[in-house]
């Protein structure tokens, strides 16, 4: 059997947890897989099998040279090994792992390296304070990208990727560079906070709960993503390394002396590791810090305490202004911040942030249930001066307008359906040239109709500065936030969870009723593979007959494939076949 169907056949015989903990420990994306064979494909390319084998620590790059070389290793060593999917589960490492290894034992050796002096370390409270400002600076990027995936349509570009211009919109809020922002948009997705789903970025259950939590809550979630991917062989091994330490430990040093096959590439895991940790505050230029300890220790209470009085101090003051900016110059409470969110669109975050009132932010607000007034008291409470006048117009205009544009569910072609009290709005909308793509027609009742989801077209005219709101059939607004609100479940299904779910029904339909798709693909799998298989056939008079065969190929809706048992070549209908399973 060939390496695909192998290492598909030992994923099937893990448990979920074992899956779970695979996925997040190898970093791949779940979200597009189809089956066990797409998994298997995933974490057998060569580039993940080399950042797998790069993130070993020393103990398992050992055990895994030794079973290369056909030598006995230690049995906790090989369970480690196959929780890695680098080797089957009678310690048999896979072809890929073997061919990936031995590139690495041409450049790296596997037994301990002398590593230049560090330069002389700062202080630990300085090393704490710093670690303290990386993590608000993250804990407010995570937030910033939750509320523009709410408000924006984040098309998919490429495999997985976030358009440039995007990165740059969410950079520029950021005062960071775009590079800064791709890193906080893969964060999000292994925190399981953001997903890909119908080519676009969205926001999971799991963001509202986000925007809950207090920082030091949300450190914590980070924190126990970090040691997830870590794995807990690799987290107690580096413990054991930090063991011997005296003083100020450097995190970086102490990776490069655990993981031997270490490079400093950016797909490498632990370089990964180490620029999360960065992010995370889990180190400051390399330092450790204080509650970093307490993190590997599975502690995360304990280290989330530490870190919460290294957090710059909140402060419930805004400074609005007649150009319609407000300004935060200080950390606001995460209760007011989620409030002042709601209305208002953020120009720039940091210590002392900076948002903008605009009909669009306030009809924000207004379709979220807030209501003018509650909009107004926000900030009057908060600036303890009377509004400019300029603020003032534009609450009462946005109040007064809202609803005059509507967008509801239409029939199975013409899915949406425009409305609005001012029939020279609508002329406009027709007209506008940027919404082209919509096909936009008119209606005898003078509404205008589009193919395309109420959602997507809801987006497109908020992108030209349209103001419109959803509604359902009752007339009653449609909030934003309700796309992605998690149901009255305690406990919040991961996105790897879900798609490890969706891989065993997926197995069980294609072992049971598979259909034509599942036969077709697995088909070519044999076909690509050179693989046998056990086909299931129907005969013209209904009873069924079971070929051990090796497919060759297809053509005109049949199948050529070898028989090995009466050595000889067979021609079968494909819509004769019913059923195909692995030897």
């Amino acid at each position: 059997m060939s390496e695909i169907l192998n290492v598909a056949a030992a994923l099937r015989h893990k448990s979920d947890a074992q899956l779970e903990q695979l996925i997040a420990q190898r970093m791949v994306s779940s979200t597009s897989l189809r089956d066990f064979f797409d998994l298997a494909e995933a974490i057998t390319k060569p580039a993940s099998v080399s950042a797998a084998i790069a993130g070993l620590p020393r103990s398992q790059a050992q055990a895994l040279t030794q079973l290369a070389d056909g030598l006995p290793a230690d049995e906790q060593q090989l369970k480690n090994l196959a929780a890695l999917a680098l080797v089957d589960d009678h310690g048999a490492p896979f072809e890929s792992t073997v061919e990936s290894l031995n590139q690495f034992r041409q450049i790296a050796p596997v037994s301990p390296v002398a590593l230049p002096n560090e330069p002389e370390p700062p202080a630990q409270e300085q090393i704490d304070r710093d670690a303290g400002i990386e993590i608000f600076e993250t804990l407010q990027a995570m937030t910033e990208l939750i509320f523009d995936l709410e408000q924006r349509f984040v098309k998919e570009v490429g495999k997985k990727n976030v358009g440039l211009p995007d990165l740059k919109r969410l950079a520029n809020h950021l005062n960071k560079t775009t590079d800064y922002a791709r890193e906080i948009y893969e964060l999000a997705g292994w925190s399981n906070l953001v997903f890909l789903a119908e080519g676009r970025w969205q926001l999971s259950a799991e963001a509202d709960a986000w925007l809950e939590w207090q920082p030091w809550q949300r450190f914590q979630h980070l924190a126990k993503i970090w040691r997830g991917i870590l794995g807990d062989a690799s987290a107690h091994e580096l413990e054991n390394a930090l063991q011997g330490s005296i003083g100020l430990v450097s995190l970086s040093t102490k990776l490069q002396e655990t993981y031997p096959f270490a490079d400093g590439s950016v797909t490498s895991k632990i370089s990964k590791l180490g620029n999360l940790a960065e992010l995370l505050g889990l180190s400051a230029n390399g330092w450790m810090s204080s509650w970093t300890a307490s993190v590997l220790k599975e502690n995360f209470a304990e280290a989330a305490k530490t870190a919460k009085q290294f957090l710059p101090a909140e402060q419930s003051r805004l400074i609005c202004q007649a150009d319609l900016s407000i300004i935060a110059p200080g950390p606001l409470p995460t209760e007011l911040e989620m409030q002042l969110r709601r209305f208002a669109n953020t120009e720039q975050i940091g210590m002392a942030s900076t948002y903008r009132l605009n009909k669009l932010s306030i009809s924000h607000g207004l379709e979220t249930g807030l209501k003018a007034d509650e909009i107004r008291n926000l900030l009057l409470e908060l600036t303890g001066k009377n509004l400019p006048q300029p603020v003032e117009y534009l609450i009462d205009e946005t109040e007064q307008r809202f609803g005059r544009l509507t967008i509801s569910e239409g029939g199975e072609i013409q899915r949406s359906i425009i409305r609005a009290s001012d029939p020279i709005l609508l002329q406009a909308i027709i007209n506008e040239v940027k919404l082209k793509p919509f096909a936009l027609q008119s209606t005898i009742d003078g509404a205008l109709v589009s193919r395309f989801e109420p959602e997507v077209v809801y987006y497109g005219l908020r992108e030209i500065g349209l103001a419109a709101i959803r509604v359902d059939e009752a007339g009653r607004v449609i909030s934003p936030t309700e796309v992605h609100q998690a149901s009255g479940s305690t406990e919040i299904e991961t996105a790897a969870k879900a798609d490890i779910s969706r891989l065993r029904e997926q197995d069980a339909r294609v072992g049971e009723a598979p259909d034509g798709d599942d036969l077709h693909r697995q088909i070519q799998l044999a076909i690509k593979n050179k693989a046998k298989a056990w086909f299931t056939v129907v005969t013209g008079d209904g009873s069924e007959l079971l070929f051990l065969l090796e497919p060759i190929g297809i053509a005109n809706g049949r199948l050529r494939a070898k028989d090995r048992k009466a050595d000889i070549e067979r021609t079968i209908p494909i819509a004769s076949i019913t059923k195909v399973t692995f030897e």
